[in-house]
């Protein structure tokens, strides 16, 4: 399932596309073969990851934007290596 706010694209949809998305939140949801209904077993490959939000200067975006536009995935892959060294670590606690 894919979830956007209306008002993220409604400048390019004629009143008849609006009127048919506003229309599917009264829809019941159809399971089948190809879209199965997910088990509690299934969902919890979902959540591996717990998102958080931290502050980065304007700085540090700068410099994750020359190397790579994923910004969070990079950022994401530095965190994981920085806590694979120990010595790092020490340096940054305090």
């Amino acid at each position: 399932m894919v979830r956007m706010k209306l008002n993220e694209i409604e400048d390019c949809l004629t009143d008849e596309e609006k009127a048919d998305i506003e229309a599917t939140d009264n829809m019941p949801i159809t399971y089948d073969d190809d879209s199965p209904q997910m088990t509690a077993e299934m969902l919890k490959q979902f959540h591996a990851f717990d998102a958080i939000s931290i502050r980065v200067s304007r700085e540090t975006i700068n410099k994750v934007k020359a190397y790579d536009k994923d910004i969070a995935g990079f950022l994401s892959r530095v965190i994981e290596a920085a806590f694979s060294d120990n010595e790092l670590i020490q340096k940054c606690v305090s």
